[in-house]
C-alpha cells in the first residue's frame, strides 16, 4: 500500500514540476476528482475530469483545476474496487428510494432477473453515490492540502540544503586562498 501512495505522489509532483501551479491548485484538483471518481460514471471520469477541469479554468481564471491531479483524485473507485463500490451504492440508494425488484444473487440462473433489477435500480446507484461524492469533496480537499504542504517542505529542504552546500563551497575556496604558509620552500 505505502508503494502505492509513493507512486501516486510522484505522478503529482511530477506535473507539479512541468508547471508552476498556484497555492491550492493540487487541493481543488484533488477534490474535484474524488467527486467524479464517486460519480457512477465509469470509463467517462477522465473525459469528465478534462472537460470540467478546461472549462472551469477558461470561465475563472487559469490555473483553477488540474485535469492531470483531478484524474489521479478520481482512481479511487478503480478496477479492483468497482463492483464492491457500485453494489454499495445500489444498496445505499435502495434505502433511499424503494426498489421493487431487490433480490439475492444465489446461482447463475437469477443472474439475469439481478441485472434486470439493476437495470431499474440506476437511479438507485446515482443516489447512492451522493453521499459518497458529498464526502469526497472535503475528503479529496484535505488530501490535497496534505500533498501541497508535503511539496511545499520538500521544497523548503531542498532550498535549504542547496543554500548549505553553496555556502560550503564559498567558504573552502576562501579557506584555500588564505591558507598560510608555515613551511618555507626551498
Amino acid at each position: 500500500m505505502p508503494r502505492l501512495q509513493i507512486k501516486i505522489i510522484s505522478k503529482i509532483l511530477r506535473q507539479w514540476k512541468k508547471t508552476s501551479m498556484s497555492p491550492g491548485v493540487i487541493s481543488r484538483s484533488m477534490s474535484m476528482g474524488m467527486v467524479i471518481g464517486f460519480s457512477p460514471t465509469v470509463g467517462l471520469q477522465a473525459i469528465i475530469c478534462f472537460l470540467t477541469a478546461f472549462i472551469c479554468n477558461r470561465l475563472w481564471r487559469q490555473d483553477t483545476f488540474d485535469w492531470i491531479i483531478a484524474l489521479v483524485g478520481s482512481l479511487v473507485v478503480n478496477p479492483l474496487t468497482l463492483v464492491p463500490t457500485y453494489t454499495f451504492y445500489y444498496w445505499v440508494g435502495c434505502h433511499m428510494i424503494t426498489c421493487s425488484n431487490v433480490m439475492d444473487v444465489q446461482d447463475f440462473e437469477n443472474i439475469k432477473y439481478f441485472l434486470y433489477a439493476l437495470k431499474e435500480g440506476t437511479a438507485a446507484i446515482f443516489l447512492g453515490s451522493v453521499p459518497f461524492m458529498i464526502i469526497g469533496l472535503p475528503l479529496g480537499y484535505y488530501i490535497g492540502k496534505i500533498v501541497e504542504r508535503l511539496l511545499k517542505n520538500r521544497i523548503q529542504s531542498r532550498q535549504a540544503r542547496m543554500l548549505k552546500q553553496a555556502l560550503n563551497n564559498k567558504t573552502s575556496k576562501l579557506n584555500k586562498n588564505k591558507i598560510p604558509r608555515t613551511v618555507k620552500e626551498e
